[in-house]
């Protein structure tokens, strides 16, 4: 891996097509107003660690990360028929026709990056369970 890498990060990371990362949060059951955050560079490798956590996709929220702002990701591209979340290759086949890099080409956009994951990091808006954050 060059210098220059370590420094700029992945090349994938300068396509403005392509979302710098992405997220989710999870709502924490029983405690209004908190929630978990994962984040990864690919959505492959953040659907991988959801499924590790078992986490449940009717408390998810996706996001893609972009410098113009949080864009949503349906949860229901991100899962299987039977409910459980997507693993490579099926998530790449679902995504190719919705999210940019995912090429039917077979030639992935996100081959220079990271599938790990980060997370969880905990946040908690006071009041936000009744609407009124803060």
């Amino acid at each position: 891996m060059s210098i220059l890498r370590n420094v700029l990060g992945p090349k994938s990371k300068y396509d403005h097509r392509l979302p710098y990362t992405y997220e989710a949060r999870l709502a924490v059951t029983g405690v209004p107003g908190m929630t978990e955050s994962y984040v990864s560079d690919t959505l492959c490798g953040l659907l991988e660690r959801l499924a590790a956590e078992k986490a449940d996709p009717a408390e998810a929220t996706i996001l893609e990360i972009r410098p113009e702002g949080e864009v949503p990701i349906l949860v229901e591209h991100c899962l299987a028929a039977d409910g459980s979340w997507l693993r490579r290759p099926e998530a790449c086949r679902s995504f190719e026709a919705r999210y940019a890099g995912h090429e039917k080409s077979g030639r992935c956009c996100y081959r220079d990056r990271s599938r790990e994951s980060d997370g969880p990091f905990v946040e908690y808006v006071p009041g936000a369970a009744n609407g009124k954050p803060g």
